[in-house]
C-alpha cells in the first residue's frame, strides 16, 4: 500500500485553501465522534500537523502510520500514542478495538476492499468506523485533480472514492451505514477573472442538493459492525415441562404420581 497522499495532505492542510478544508472536514469528524465511547480507537495514517481526534472520548489513542512520529502533531494528547507499521499488517488483534477513523485512507490503497476486511477483524461487535476523503464530484476535487496532475503536485497520487461506493462495501461486510455528512460547497476561486464563475457553480451545486446530490468538498461516513444473533430452525427449542419445578420438586411427576395411587385405590375398591 502506498501512504503517499496522507503524507502530502500534511503539508496541503497547511496552506490557505487547505487550511480551510480541514477544518470542514475536522468539524464533520469532531461530530462523528462525539457519541462515541469504548477503550481503543485506532486511526490509519496522519494527515495534519494537528490531531482530528482530540475530541473523542474514547480512553486510548492509537494512530498507526508506517512514517509518523509523535513530533508530527503539534498539540500533544496525553492519550494519544503511536504505532509504526504497514497497513498491510496492522498489528491489532480481533475484536479489540471501539472505534477506527480512516481520514483519506481508502483514496491512496491499491485494495480498499482488502484494507476494510482488516478493520473489521479489528472492530468490537456494534464498534463503529468513521472514513472522511474528497468528494469525487466537488468543484474543489476537480480543479485539484486537473491542476496538478501534470505539476506531480501529490493529488495524482490519490484515487477518490465516492461516499456511495464506500456505502456498497460496508453493506457487503454487513455494516449499517449510520450517517454521511458533506462539507460545505466551495470552489476556491482566488482569481478575480472567475470568483463570479465559481459563485455561480456554488450557487447552482447547493441548489442540487435539495434532490440529493451532493457536492461538498470533503465528506464523513459513519458506519456500525452489525453481529446479528443466529436463529435456530428445525426443531422447536423450548425446555421440557418436567423442568418448571416447585420448591424443586418437578410439578408433572407429582401430578402423575397422584394419579397413580388413585388408579390403585380404585381398583381396591
Amino acid at each position: 500500500m502506498n501512504q503517499g497522499f496522507q503524507r502530502f495532505l500534511k503539508g496541503w492542510f497547511a496552506s490557505k485553501a487547505g487550511e480551510v478544508v480541514f477544518k470542514q472536514e475536522k468539524q464533520l469528524i469532531d461530530q462523528a465522534l462525539d457519541k462515541f465511547f469504548g477503550y481503543y480507537l485506532v486511526q490509519l495514517g496522519c494527515i495534519s500537523h494537528n490531531s482530528i481526534v482530540d475530541e473523542s472520548r474514547v480512553s486510548t489513542k492509537l494512530i498507526i502510520d508506517p512514517h509518523a512520529s509523535q513530533n508530527d502533531i503539534e498539540q500533544q494528547d496525553p492519550h494519544l500514542q503511536w504505532i509504526q507499521a504497514d497497513f498491510d499488517f496492522l498489528p491489532i488483534g480481533h475484536d479489540k478495538v471501539d472505534v477506527v477513523v480512516l481520514p483519506h485512507t481508502l483514496e491512496t490503497i491499491d485494495d480498499p476492499y482488502y484494507a476494510l476486511r482488516q478493520v473489521d477483524s479489528m472492530l468490537v461487535p456494534e464498534g463503529h468506523i468513521v472514513i472522511s476523503g474528497f468528494n469525487p464530484v466537488a468543484c474543489l476535487s476537480l480543479r485539484l485533480k486537473f491542476k496538478y496532475w501534470a505539476k506531480g503536485r501529490g493529488f495524482e497520487l490519490a484515487e477518490f472514492r465516492r461516499a456511495a461506493k464506500i456505502r456498497e462495501w460496508l453493506e457487503v461486510l454487513g455494516y449499517e451505514v449510520q450517517k454521511v455528512r458533506f462539507s460545505p460547497v466551495m470552489c476556491f476561486s482566488s482569481n478575480e477573472k472567475y470568483k463570479t464563475w465559481g459563485r455561480f457553480i456554488e450557487k447552482v451545486e447547493t441548489s442540487l442538493k435539495f434532490v440529493g446530490l451532493e457536492f461538498g468538498n470533503v465528506y464523513c461516513l459513519v458506519a456500525r459492525k452489525r453481529v446479528d444473533s443466529p436463529t435456530l430452525v428445525g426443531v422447536k427449542w423450548q425446555l421440557p415441562r418436567w423442568r418448571a419445578a416447585n420448591n424443586g420438586v418437578a410439578s408433572q411427576r407429582i401430578n402423575s404420581s397422584k394419579k397413580i395411587k388413585n388408579k390403585e385405590v380404585d381398583a381396591g375398591c
